[in-house]
């Protein structure tokens, strides 16, 4: 039981940062999203938003059904059993599958249009829009191919019992598990890489002009890789091992769970940090909400005066009516 009750702190934890994560990413989508040059221009930062907003949710979604499910054992002593295609009806666990495939493809995309961007300037100038639909589409498609991969695989082990808790390894089997890990670890770090090789070539070859213009995007992707790979590739590259060399300590897989939240929570700070034009966007954002309070409150003042007023003025007709029906 005190086991059981440590597992449920630590999942209501998750809660928490998965909650409070999931938020953050909602004023970044509003930021992209109310601006017409950042919705022509951001195309796949929207996407990774979306994908972060996913990861984000199905981490405080798998908090909350699996301290319920531990609460309901240590109650009632009664342990349940599953099938691997009742697992495909928990929600965190569909949308854990989305945004972490959806994630790294998207970085992947990412580094792809930055190499193309510096080694192919005019190439990527003169297919910029087609690409990026182009690019956010084949992202998409990667994902639901890959979950209709998982559905199937579950489906076709409906007859097998696991446990409650739903793993992807359990439910999936480990050949899927280590597919996801795969796509984890390599996404993350190979994105990391083309950004590394474009900001190396504008760096060192490329005139100030060209430097100028191409080192304001690279900064801030080259950080959201780095930061990936760090908090999440190798993680996973921890958790692949468990598939290779046997289990692994759950405060390792607890700690991944944390990292990927903390990840997919903190572009917003990286735009802020490094996007002047993000930056100034958010300033504008702010100051327009600030101004209509104020005005939302000297028209509540003026209404109050009104209401203030109106019965002395209304006295004040009403007696100089009085004195003219006397005389």
């Amino acid at each position: 039981i005190t086991d059981l009750m440590k597992e449920v702190v630590i999942n209501q934890s998750l809660i928490y940062v998965g909650g409070l994560c999931a938020l953050i990413n909602i004023p970044l989508l509003f930021v992209f999203l109310t601006y017409k040059p950042f919705r022509g221009r951001f195309q796949l930062l929207i996407t990774l938003c979306c994908a972060d907003f996913l990861n984000c949710l199905s981490l405080m979604a798998q908090g909350i059904q699996r301290s319920g499910i531990m609460l309901d054992v240590i109650e009632t002593s009664l342990m349940p059993i599953k099938s691997p295609f009742d697992c495909v009806g928990e929600m965190w666990l569909m949308l854990r599958e989305a945004g972490g495939l959806w994630a790294p493809m998207i970085q992947v995309i990412m580094g792809t249009e930055r190499i193309l961007a510096v080694f192919k300037p005019v190439l990527y100038n003169r297919t910029y829009h087609m690409r990026s639909i182009a690019s956010v589409s084949l992202s998409i498609l990667f994902v639901l191919v890959s979950i209709s991969a998982a559905i199937l695989i579950a489906w076709s082990r409906r007859d097998t019992k696991i446990s409650y808790y739903c793993g992807r390894k359990s439910a999936f089997t480990a050949d899927y598990g280590t597919y996801i890990y795969v796509v984890n670890v390599f996404g993350y770090a190979f994105g990391f890489v083309l950004n590394l090789i474009s900001y190396c070539k504008v760096r060192t070859f490329m005139s100030n002009t060209e430097k100028n213009k191409n080192l304001a995007r690279l900064r801030y992707y080259l950080v959201i890789s780095a930061m990936s790979t760090v908090l999440v590739s190798i993680p996973n590259l921890i958790n692949l091992s468990s598939v290779l060399f046997g289990r692994i300590s759950d405060e390792v897989t607890n700690a991944a769970n944390w990292a990927t939240a903390i990840n997919s929570g903190m572009n917003f700070f990286v735009y802020l940090t490094l996007n002047e034009e993000f930056r100034s966007r958010c300033k504008e954002i702010v100051n327009r909400i600030l101004r209509k309070k104020k005005l939302n409150g000297m028209k509540v003042s003026r209404v109050e005066a009104q209401t203030v007023m109106g019965p002395t003025s209304q006295t004040r007709k009403v007696s100089i009516i009085t004195i003219k029906s006397q005389a």
